[in-house]
């Protein structure tokens, strides 16, 4: 049975940071079975009117990735609005590296709008650096990951 999808694509939310203050996010893909796709941005925002969706775009994203979609369906990531003009072909669903520390091997998969596997092909290592993890990550990961990595860009 399906439950309901946590927003239409293209949704704009608040991601709390565990530090205070919020990162942006946009959620770019949902199967409505609680796997979602989304880009993620900074700098720390401290109210939803600091939030200028014009300025959102795949490129200046901080990370993207695979993530539950569940805390955007009980309201603890809010919904700030809806991209105008959302088109999915420019907020793709970016393909994916996972390594394998233990061999030393790396894949890179590419995903369809509803998250099958439509390919897979082993990779070097350094170049699966340079692609979004291909794991789930779980709102806790996604909190403790942009706080980390807005952190790392705000001055002392």
């Amino acid at each position: 049975m399906k439950r309901r999808r946590p927003a239409p694509d293209g949704t704009v939310f608040l991601v709390p940071l565990r530090d205070g203050g919020h990162a942006i996010g946009v959620l770019a893909r949902a199967t409505g079975e609680g796997h979602a796709f989304g880009y993620f941005f900074g700098p720390r925002i401290l109210k939803v009117s600091d939030v200028n969706m014009t300025k959102l775009s795949p490129k200046n994203a901080i990370l993207a990735g695979k993530f539950g979609d569940l805390e955007i369906l009980r309201k603890n990531w809010p919904v700030v609005g809806v991209l105008k003009d959302w088109a999915p072909e420019g907020w793709p669903m970016l393909p994916m590296a996972r390594i394998d520390e233990a061999t030393g091997r790396a894949w890179l998969a590419t995903y369809d709008d509803s998250f099958e596997c439509t390919e897979e092909k082993e990779i070097d290592t350094q170049t699966a650096s340079q692609y979004p993890h291909d794991r789930m990550m779980g709102a806790g990961a996604v909190e403790i990951r942009l706080t980390s990595l807005i952190r790392a860009t705000e001055k002392p």
